[in-house]
Protein backbone atom coordinates (compact mmCIF):
# COMPACT_ATOMS: atom_id res chain seq x y z
CA UNK A 1 0.00 0.00 0.00
CA UNK A 2 2.65 2.50 0.66
CA UNK A 3 4.83 1.71 -2.16
CA UNK A 4 1.79 2.41 -4.25
CA UNK A 5 1.07 5.50 -2.67
CA UNK A 6 4.99 6.70 -3.22
CA UNK A 7 4.58 5.82 -7.25
CA UNK A 8 1.12 7.53 -7.24
CA UNK A 9 2.88 10.75 -5.96
CA UNK A 10 5.98 10.51 -8.01
CA UNK A 11 3.75 9.83 -11.25
CA UNK A 12 1.60 12.95 -10.19
CA UNK A 13 4.75 14.95 -9.28
CA UNK A 14 6.27 14.31 -12.41
CA UNK A 15 2.89 15.51 -14.80
CA UNK A 16 2.27 18.49 -12.70
CA UNK A 17 5.55 19.70 -14.18
CA UNK A 18 5.13 18.36 -17.61
CA UNK A 19 3.84 20.04 -20.60
CA UNK A 20 0.06 20.15 -21.28
CA UNK A 21 1.66 19.53 -24.80
CA UNK A 22 4.82 20.25 -26.10
CA UNK A 23 5.52 19.72 -29.89
CA UNK A 24 9.34 20.94 -31.07
CA UNK A 25 10.35 21.13 -34.93
CA UNK A 26 14.33 21.39 -36.24
CA UNK A 27 15.84 21.17 -39.49
CA UNK A 28 19.05 21.97 -40.62
CA UNK A 29 22.30 21.32 -42.68
CA UNK A 30 24.95 17.96 -41.89
CA UNK A 31 28.64 19.37 -43.42
CA UNK A 32 31.05 15.99 -43.03
CA UNK A 33 34.14 14.83 -44.80
CA UNK A 34 35.95 18.03 -43.97
CA UNK A 35 32.80 19.73 -45.73
CA UNK A 36 32.70 17.87 -48.89
CA UNK A 37 29.93 16.39 -48.32
CA UNK A 38 26.47 18.46 -47.42
CA UNK A 39 23.50 16.33 -45.63
CA UNK A 40 19.78 17.48 -44.63
CA UNK A 41 18.11 16.68 -41.54
CA UNK A 42 15.23 17.49 -39.89
CA UNK A 43 13.14 16.46 -36.79
CA UNK A 44 9.65 16.38 -34.68
CA UNK A 45 9.14 15.66 -30.99
CA UNK A 46 5.36 15.46 -29.32
CA UNK A 47 5.48 15.55 -25.39
CA UNK A 48 2.71 14.66 -23.18
CA UNK A 49 1.33 14.77 -19.65
CA UNK A 50 1.13 10.96 -19.35
CA UNK A 51 3.78 9.73 -16.96
CA UNK A 52 3.31 5.99 -18.15
CA UNK A 53 3.13 6.51 -21.97
CA UNK A 54 6.55 7.62 -23.33
CA UNK A 55 7.21 10.59 -25.38
CA UNK A 56 7.89 10.32 -29.47
CA UNK A 57 10.56 11.88 -31.64
CA UNK A 58 11.44 11.21 -35.26
CA UNK A 59 14.54 12.37 -36.91
CA UNK A 60 15.30 11.91 -40.24
CA UNK A 61 18.55 12.20 -41.63
CA UNK A 62 20.38 12.17 -44.79
CA UNK A 63 24.00 10.80 -44.87
CA UNK A 64 25.86 10.33 -48.23
CA UNK A 65 29.17 10.52 -49.07
CA UNK A 66 32.12 8.78 -50.64
CA UNK A 67 34.65 7.03 -48.17
CA UNK A 68 37.76 6.51 -50.16
CA UNK A 69 36.58 5.17 -53.82
CA UNK A 70 33.50 3.90 -52.39
CA UNK A 71 30.02 5.91 -52.43
CA UNK A 72 27.78 5.55 -49.12
CA UNK A 73 24.40 6.38 -48.22
CA UNK A 74 23.36 4.92 -44.97
CA UNK A 75 20.16 7.52 -44.45
CA UNK A 76 17.91 7.07 -42.08
CA UNK A 77 15.16 7.41 -40.29
CA UNK A 78 15.20 7.17 -36.44
CA UNK A 79 11.83 6.42 -33.80
CA UNK A 80 12.08 7.32 -30.47
CA UNK A 81 10.36 6.71 -27.57
CA UNK A 82 11.57 8.66 -24.94
CA UNK A 83 10.48 9.62 -20.69
CA UNK A 84 11.88 12.98 -19.24
CA UNK A 85 13.24 12.36 -15.95
CA UNK A 86 14.30 16.39 -15.36
CA UNK A 87 12.35 18.62 -17.42
CA UNK A 88 13.58 22.46 -16.34
CA UNK A 89 14.14 21.49 -12.88
CA UNK A 90 17.90 23.10 -11.40
CA UNK A 91 17.80 24.55 -15.37
CA UNK A 92 18.07 20.48 -16.59
CA UNK A 93 16.96 18.64 -19.02
CA UNK A 94 17.43 14.96 -18.88
CA UNK A 95 15.62 12.50 -21.45
CA UNK A 96 16.19 8.70 -21.77
CA UNK A 97 14.45 6.14 -23.86
CA UNK A 98 15.27 3.66 -26.70
CA UNK A 99 15.25 4.06 -30.48
CA UNK A 100 14.66 2.49 -33.63
CA UNK A 101 17.17 3.30 -36.46
CA UNK A 102 15.82 2.04 -39.84
CA UNK A 103 18.20 2.86 -42.17
CA UNK A 104 17.32 2.58 -46.53
CA UNK A 105 20.48 3.04 -47.87
CA UNK A 106 23.92 1.14 -49.91
CA UNK A 107 27.54 1.13 -49.65
CA UNK A 108 28.94 0.66 -52.90
CA UNK A 109 26.58 -1.59 -55.17
CA UNK A 110 25.66 -3.42 -51.79
CA UNK A 111 21.77 -2.83 -50.25
CA UNK A 112 22.21 -2.23 -46.58
CA UNK A 113 18.28 -1.14 -46.06
CA UNK A 114 17.43 -2.65 -42.05
CA UNK A 115 16.08 -1.33 -38.72
CA UNK A 116 18.59 -1.45 -35.71
CA UNK A 117 17.62 -1.09 -31.95
CA UNK A 118 19.28 1.59 -30.29
CA UNK A 119 19.45 2.84 -26.71
CA UNK A 120 18.98 6.74 -26.37
CA UNK A 121 19.80 9.24 -24.07
CA UNK A 122 19.86 13.16 -23.86
CA UNK A 123 21.04 15.99 -21.47
CA UNK A 124 20.98 19.40 -21.51
CA UNK A 125 21.58 22.93 -19.09
CA UNK A 126 20.27 26.22 -19.69
CA UNK A 127 22.15 29.05 -18.31
CA UNK A 128 20.39 30.89 -15.90
CA UNK A 129 19.05 34.37 -17.37
CA UNK A 130 20.19 33.63 -20.72
CA UNK A 131 18.50 31.90 -23.77
CA UNK A 132 21.31 29.70 -24.18
CA UNK A 133 21.48 25.90 -23.39
CA UNK A 134 24.35 23.62 -24.02
CA UNK A 135 23.89 19.51 -24.15
CA UNK A 136 24.59 16.08 -25.75
CA UNK A 137 22.99 13.31 -27.23
CA UNK A 138 23.57 9.74 -27.42
CA UNK A 139 22.56 6.72 -28.90
CA UNK A 140 24.21 3.11 -29.29
CA UNK A 141 23.39 -0.31 -29.93
CA UNK A 142 22.50 -2.01 -32.99
CA UNK A 143 21.96 -5.48 -31.94
CA UNK A 144 24.16 -9.00 -33.36
CA UNK A 145 24.30 -7.43 -36.94
CA UNK A 146 26.04 -3.93 -36.27
CA UNK A 147 27.80 -1.63 -33.74
CA UNK A 148 26.10 2.31 -34.28
CA UNK A 149 27.15 4.81 -31.90
CA UNK A 150 25.60 8.27 -32.79
CA UNK A 151 26.85 11.09 -30.67
CA UNK A 152 25.56 14.95 -30.88
CA UNK A 153 26.88 18.08 -28.90
CA UNK A 154 24.78 20.92 -29.35
CA UNK A 155 24.28 24.79 -28.28
CA UNK A 156 20.79 26.03 -28.75
CA UNK A 157 19.97 29.73 -28.86
CA UNK A 158 16.79 30.58 -28.38
CA UNK A 159 16.06 33.74 -30.06
CA UNK A 160 12.41 34.23 -29.97
CA UNK A 161 9.70 32.96 -27.64
CA UNK A 162 9.10 30.39 -30.28
CA UNK A 163 12.08 29.07 -31.82
CA UNK A 164 15.55 30.13 -32.60
CA UNK A 165 19.01 28.63 -33.86
CA UNK A 166 21.24 25.14 -33.25
CA UNK A 167 24.68 23.89 -33.69
CA UNK A 168 27.01 21.50 -33.01
CA UNK A 169 29.21 18.67 -33.97
CA UNK A 170 27.85 14.97 -34.44
CA UNK A 171 30.01 11.55 -34.73
CA UNK A 172 28.32 8.69 -36.36
CA UNK A 173 29.60 5.92 -36.22
CA UNK A 174 28.56 2.47 -38.31
CA UNK A 175 29.73 -0.81 -38.37
CA UNK A 176 27.19 -3.14 -40.63
CA UNK A 177 26.99 -6.53 -41.24
CA UNK A 178 26.00 -7.82 -44.58
CA UNK A 179 23.63 -10.50 -45.19
CA UNK A 180 26.62 -12.26 -47.33
CA UNK A 181 28.78 -11.90 -44.48
CA UNK A 182 30.62 -8.77 -45.35
CA UNK A 183 31.33 -6.01 -42.74
CA UNK A 184 31.34 -2.06 -43.57
CA UNK A 185 33.04 0.46 -40.83
CA UNK A 186 31.59 4.05 -41.71
CA UNK A 187 32.40 6.80 -39.67
CA UNK A 188 30.73 10.42 -40.49
CA UNK A 189 31.95 13.31 -38.60
CA UNK A 190 31.18 16.86 -38.94
CA UNK A 191 29.19 20.01 -37.79
CA UNK A 192 25.60 21.22 -38.24
CA UNK A 193 23.93 24.27 -38.15
CA UNK A 194 19.59 24.83 -38.10
CA UNK A 195 17.07 25.89 -36.86
CA UNK A 196 14.40 24.54 -34.27
CA UNK A 197 10.60 25.86 -33.55
CA UNK A 198 9.29 25.43 -29.79
CA UNK A 199 5.66 25.08 -29.18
Amino acid sequence: MKSALLLSTALLASAAHADVLGLTAEAGSYATNDGEDFNSYFGLAIEHPIPVIPNFRLQSQSLEGNIGSTTVDTSYNDYTFYYEFLDGLLWLDLDAGITLRSIDGSIGSTDVSDSYPLGYASAYVTFPGTNLSVGAEYKTGGGSDADITDTTFKIKYQALYFGGLEAGYRKVEEDIDDIDGSAFDIDFTGVFIGAFLDF
